[in-house]
């Protein structure tokens, strides 16, 4: 199976050169996967577990649907943090934490949107 992501920048005010690139790759992926999901966050990340602990590596998309103040902190089983997200953030990255998967929790019932695909 193969994953085709497209990061789009364009940015005409903040430098006096403007950006404007675009990248695609293709990444090979396998099962197991999930498709776009929602889930509201726990203030425990252990409650709010979004990728299960594997031997390999995913492909991760977070994003923070909420209007809210609250930031969702995004975490690998262990409780270690690696991002935080505020309201209208996303991220596509690749997580590469060996065995560990990942979590996420708020100060409230954040709901976020979020898919994986296995490396």
């Amino acid at each position: 199976m193969a994953l085709e992501p497209t990061l789009t920048i364009s940015d005409t005010t903040t430098f006096s050169d403007a950006i404007n690139f675009s990248v695609t790759d293709s990444l090979t992926v396998a099962t197991p996967a999930q498709s776009l999901s929602t889930i509201a966050c726990a203030t425990a990340g252990a409650n709010s577990i979004i990728v299960p602990a594997s031997s390999s590596g995913c492909y991760l998309f977070v994003r923070h649907t909420a209007n809210l103040s609250n930031v969702v902190l995004v975490e690998n089983t262990d409780d270690t943090q690696f991002a935080n997200l505020k309201a209208g953030e996303w991220m596509f990255l690749p997580h590469l934490s060996g065995s560990l998967g990942v979590q996420v929790q708020s100060a409230a019932a954040v709901v976020i949107e979020y898919a994986y695909w296995t490396i």
